[in-house]
């Protein structure tokens, strides 16, 4: 009969191979163009913009809240023209108060 020779050296170089292999592999689904990684960063990404343009809508419905308060409201036009600009009615006196700076 022939006597088997015992060669642990083979399975831990088999050992070797199967985890490293795992390891890229694991490497690669995690890291790549397509990865894990990428997908969380899309996500973030996809939730900040959404969050933008949630704010430009709100700002967009107040715009067009303006627009129609400037097309059809005298009594507004007539307040922003006084606040913004200054504008006054003849006859009317304006009264300026200067504040007074304590240092």
């Amino acid at each position: 009969m022939s006597k088997k020779t015992y060669r642990p050296h083979v399975k831990t170089v088999n050992s070797f191979i199967i985890v490293v292999s795992i390891l890229l592999s694991l490497g690669a689904l995690l890291f790549n163009d397509f990865g894990l990684l990428k997908l969380i960063n899309l996500k973030n990404k996809h939730a900040q913009l959404a969050v933008s343009l949630e704010q430009l809508l709100q700002q967009q419905t107040k715009l067009k809240e303006e627009i129609e308060k400037v097309q059809t409201d005298k009594e507004y036009v007539e307040k922003i023209a006084r606040e913004k600009f200054m504008f006054v009615r003849p006859g009317e006196k304006v009264y300026r108060i200067q504040e007074i700076k304590e240092y």
